[in-house]
């Protein structure tokens, strides 16, 4: 037994070694009506405390199972708990980054999101994309945003759950299971399922306060992400025995840049004049060439939630449960800088340039509301409906639509886009004395019905339309004679664009868990889903463990599943215009669009597109879960992720297509987009956790943690071009699609840390070693992004002022760790574009980095109980 003389300490070591029971499934409470809904209706009791002593093999978990009261170690699938009060300690401003910097499985996914990617950042398990990964708030399933990443590059496609809005006051520890579940909870859970577990105090709360910023910035418009967070939380009793806990988050931060001065020319000796007469323009000597703004967007993010209990008298331990979530977002990030002379740029209204605000302001709520409880012979059950919307606004500010000229509005509405999620369940558990066996047989199942929706508003007239104003400042045919239509950079959905799709699906599964022996466990679960639009699945899934001796213990997991592709993948639609040389006229300088279309539209199936499939996956996992020594806790998991028809983006270009559409009357110079199954890939890795507590008796304990995840992907299959684009040079998945599949993530992530508890200090310490990721170009091996290895440290040192009063100094990456600066050939393109587009240079870094390109955050936080 560890023991120390600091009372700190010593009530540390109590709530490590003597942690009352997690309750499985929290609950809320929608004011007078209440509901929670867990994974499965198991109840177990509220963990004590949430310090830095936690996450051992002792905690008992809801995740994966759906038996009452086991624990992390003797799950037969791997799983890490991360406590309320280490997510916090990290300093990051939201779940997303802070998981990022807890667990080394989950990472945040890389790569150049672009326009309306700045607003929601995304995040997966095991290298895979970011709606490969189910997430669950107390054990229910979380709708997705509205937004779709076309440019998600690592993501390309996804509409992933939006970790950023949900409250992290209200959040009590987190469940990640890395194993594929669809067989559990359906769709997909491939890489694994993160559960949140949100708080039930009765009484008593927490604040928060941090204030924190980058450390530098690398660009005269400054730019050092200055941060201001407040976070707080309040529980109530309520009626005889029940709870109601409130939280709130408020997030404001500033913009962070980290682009360079405009050049004077390419290494080609192409001319990046800023006026009109170059040169011989006085003005060209003397301003500034900091003109761009690249990094993160400048936003406020407002979330409230909350989350309670009522018992009533109703059947047996009947509870009442409800929980929400509330989120607004406002998020602000920049385009291309447009000089004076650039053809997209009106000097009336603009003589020095302007360079576009692309503005998402999104609503996203959830709310559960359920009853649960018991019944004669042991039966449990949980009845419970999730409604859950994501309303994105996207806006185009301070910029104009070129081709209406001055006359064009200076703000522009292009859009929205909405996706509505409405779940119902009912599940049930019995334990089952079939005589057979010492231990009963736990029964579980259950039955869903989902309903979701997907619309794209269009735009206010001018984010979309062609005005024909002549710009008299260019030439007759030349770039600008007749500017670009729509919004600059971002032009807003067009009618053809506007569209209102919805499915539902029903699902019934069945899971059983017997102990063989006192040693041997196994459990077996099957599901079986009905959609509207693509048909029918069956997932399975079988997993045991075995007891080897006191100190080790082997388990084991095959499995199969899926990701139904998403309504947003399905249905839709944008146009982006600029300009091209007319593939059959050859005339140069033509207006061409590049458009989103839907797989199954007239314009998508004449070029080959299919009514999308689901993504498939066949998962296989072995590991050993190992004590060797008091307080030694390790586990070691080997795995293997085989995914069939995974969805990416086939990209069509005018010179390809022409022929196709003159035969059959169409504008030729357009290029064209769709989501397509054309991908197979394998993955295969190895995650290592290992934590030890030591206790220096008068100098403190520390809690030591090492975690490495070992991970390759590769290719396995690409599908055939379709027959309609037969004869045409084409190479539907391209080496930059290959790469953001196999090599854009690093192939080893290890952390070491440390928690050091000493009197009234608390001292955490992390450092984390990235290896080489790489950006592949799709066309030249010369313009390939690569990342070397890199350490990043993270400190915080925090005093107990008071028992109720904490003051915490921390940095994260305190060292100021960069990416190194891309190569020339990786910069230019040989006719002189800079890369992403971006009129900077010095620094380019790679936005493939693990770890960002902003260096180090520092903070400071003031900590409040009661």
């Amino acid at each position: 037994m560890l023991t120390s003389k600091s009372p700190r300490v010593r009530a540390g070591l109590a709530a490590y070694g003597d942690r009352a029971l997690l309750l499985g499934a929290a609950f809320s409470f929608l004011l007078a009506s209440g509901t929670y809904s867990h994974v499965m209706a198991q109840d177990t009791e509220q963990a004590a405390d949430d310090d830095t002593l936690t996450g051992t093999v002792d905690d008992v978990v809801v995740t994966g199972t759906r038996v009452q009261s086991r624990t992390v170690g003797e799950s037969t699938s791997p799983i890490t708990v991360i406590g309320g009060d280490e997510l916090r300690a990290t300093g990051k401003q939201n779940l997303r980054d802070a998981l990022n910097e807890l667990d080394t499985s989950f990472r945040n996914s890389a790569g150049f999101s672009g326009q309306t990617g700045i607003a929601v950042r995304r995040a997966a398990l095991r290298g895979l994309s970011a709606d490969q990964t189910l997430i669950l708030v107390n054990g229910k399933r979380r709708h997705s945003t509205a937004l779709i990443f076309t440019a998600g590059q690592t993501s390309v496609g996804a509409s992933p759950v939006d970790l950023d809005l949900i409250p992290t006051s209200l959040v009590a520890h987190i469940e990640i299971l890395r194993d594929g579940a669809a067989a559990q909870y359906g769709s997909d859970a491939i890489a694994g399922v993160i559960n949140i577990i949100l708080k039930e105090n009765a009484e008593g709360g927490d604040a928060n306060i941090t204030l924190g910023r980058y450390l530098d910035s690398n660009n005269q418009k400054h730019g050092y992400g200055p941060t201001a967070q407040l976070s707080i939380n309040q529980g109530f009793e309520i009626g005889d025995g029940g709870f109601f806990s409130l939280g709130g988050d408020i997030d404001i931060h500033g913009f962070t840049n980290v682009a360079g001065p405009a050049p004077r020319e390419s290494p080609g000796g192409v001319d990046y004049n800023i006026y009109p007469g170059g040169g011989t323009d006085p003005r060209e000597t003397s301003v500034t060439r900091y003109r761009q703004i690249l990094g993160l967007p400048k936003g406020q993010t407002y979330n409230i939630g909350y989350n309670a209990e009522l018992p009533v008298t109703f059947g047996d331990q009947a509870k009442l449960y409800s929980f929400s979530t509330f989120g607004h977002r406002y998020s602000q990030g920049w385009g291309t800088f447009r000089n004076p002379n650039s053809p997209q740029n009106v000097r009336a209204v603009y003589p020095d340039g302007f360079e576009p605000q692309f503005v998402v302001e999104e609503d996203d709520y959830q709310i559960t509301a359920g009853l649960k409880g018991g019944a004669a012979g042991g039966l449990f059950w949980d009845l419970s409906t999730t409604f859950g919307q994501s309303r994105a606004n996207v806006r185009n500010e301070n910029s104009l639509n070129p081709s209406f000229g001055p006359a064009s509005p200076r703000d522009l509405d292009n859009g929205w886009l909405i996706s509505t999620e409405w779940t119902t369940n009912l599940d049930l558990s019995q334990e089952l004395a079939t005589g057979a066996f010492e231990k009963p047989l736990n029964v579980a199942g259950g039955f869903e019905f989902r309903y979701n929706r997907f619309q794209e508003k269009e735009g206010e007239y001018h984010s979309w339309a062609d005005g024909g104003y002549e710009n008299p400042d260019f030439p007759a045919g030349s770039q600008g004679h007749f500017p670009l239509p729509g919004s600059a950079g971002m032009a807003g959905f067009a009618p053809e664009n506007a569209g209102n799709y919805d499915r539902n699906n029903v699902a019934t599964y069945l899971d059983f868990d017997q102990n063989l022996t006192s040693d041997w466990n196994v459990s077996i679960a099957g599901r079986y889903e009905s959609y509207s639009d693509f048909g029918e699945t069956v997932s399975g899934k079988a997993s045991s463990r075995y007891q080897i001796f006191d100190w080790i213990a082997a388990r084991a997991t095959v499995s199969n599943g899926f990701r139904a592709p998403s309504l947003q993948q399905q249905f839709y639609g944008s146009s982006l215009p600029a300009y091209g040389t007319d593939p059959v006229t050859g005339v140069p300088n033509q207006l061409r669009y590049t458009r989103y279309v839907p797989s199954t539209s007239s314009l998508g199936m004449l070029l080959g597109g299919e009514p999308l499939q689901p993504e498939t996956s066949r998962n296989y996992s072995v590991g050993l879960i190992l004590n060797p020594l008091e307080h030694l806790n390790v586990t070691l998991d080997l795995y293997q992720i085989d995914i069939d028809d995974r969805i990416t983006s086939i990209t069509l270009q005018a010179s390809q297509i022409a022929p196709i559409l003159a035969a059959n009357g169409l504008e030729t110079n357009q290029n064209v987009s769709y989501f397509t199954n054309a991908v197979n890939t394998r993955t295969r890795g190895l995650d290592i956790k290992a934590d030890y507590v030591t206790d220096f008796d008068d100098y403190g304990v520390i809690k030591w943690s090492l975690q490495s995840t070992f991970n390759r992907h590769k290719v396995t299959g690409i599908a055939d071009n379709p027959p309609e684009l037969a004869g045409i040079n084409l190479q539907q998945v391209t080496r930059n699609t290959i790469g953001n599949l196999t090599v854009a993530n690093p192939k080893n992530v290890t952390a070491l840390s440390a928690a050091w508890l000493i009197d009234d200090f608390t001292v955490n310490v992390r450092e984390t070693r990235y290896s080489e990721v790489r950006g592949l170009n799709a066309l030249d091996p010369a313009r390939d992004e690569v990342v070397r290895p890199a350490f990043i440290t993270d400190l915080s040192v925090g005093y107990n002022v008071t028992d109720q009063v904490t003051f915490t100094l921390g940095g994260n990456n305190i060292f100021n760790v960069k990416p190194d600066q891309l190569p020339e050939a990786a910069i230019w393109t040989s006719g002189g574009a800079l890369l992403y587009g971006f009129p900077a240079v010095g620094p380019n870094y790679s936005f493939y980095s693990p770890y960002g390109v902003y260096g180090g955050f520092y903070y400071a936080r003031l900590s409040l109980t009661w």
